[in-house]
């Protein structure tokens, strides 16, 4: 697994080994930056902040800081996951563009940051539905901009129940893996 643009290509991250952590594979993240930046969103990186969900590795919020983001916060229940993804950061030179916190978001325990982001990006554990906690979170908490974009991968099986709080805009199957792209209603 690699940084695949900006300022960080090339350099290689390391994964949490054993413990059943599927990380986005290289094929479905290029995809994933392309119908951002590319697609018919047009997505600026520049100066954004990223909330990075279900963080792992810290892959997806490490390309984004790659891409220009001036800020992400990772997000993980897992103590190792983040342990591994503060090592990725440090390697890429992104530790001081980004917070922590250890957290279950099904919990429904508040959140308490300042900040909205204008991008969010999640990858929970497939098979776990997690998809309408993950709505739910980032509408409880009021966490994306009125112009923001939620992005969340999960197994193309998956169904996902929209409330009103989102729109989606763009969806995309890659094998196994589906990519769905929501803005604020």
């Amino acid at each position: 697994m690699r940084v695949i643009s900006g300022s960080a290509k090339g350099k290689k991250l390391a994964t949490v080994k054993g413990t059943g952590i599927r990380p986005t594979a290289d094929k479905v993240k290029m995809a994933l930056f392309n119908v951002l930046q590319h697609g018919v969103i047009n997505f600026n990186f520049e100066g954004c902040s990223t909330l990075d969900m279900f963080s792992g590795s810290g892959s997806l919020g490490i390309e984004s800081l790659s891409r220009g983001s001036q800020f992400c916060f990772f997000l993980d229940v897992s103590r190792e996951s983040h342990l591994v993804c503060k090592k990725n950061l440090q390697n890429c030179g992104f530790s001081d563009l980004s917070e922590h916190v250890l957290m279950d978001i099904r919990r429904k325990k508040p959140f308490f940051i300042e900040k909205k982001f204008d991008l969010i990006l999640a990858d929970p554990p497939y098979g776990k539905e997690y998809l309408v906690n993950i709505l739910e979170f980032v509408t409880r908490n009021d966490l994306l901009k009125s112009d923001g974009i939620l992005v969340i991968e999960d197994d193309v099986r998956s169904e996902l129940e929209l409330n009103n709080n989102f729109k989606l805009i763009e969806k995309k199957n890659y094998g196994k893996t589906q990519l769905i792209f929501l803005i604020p209603n």
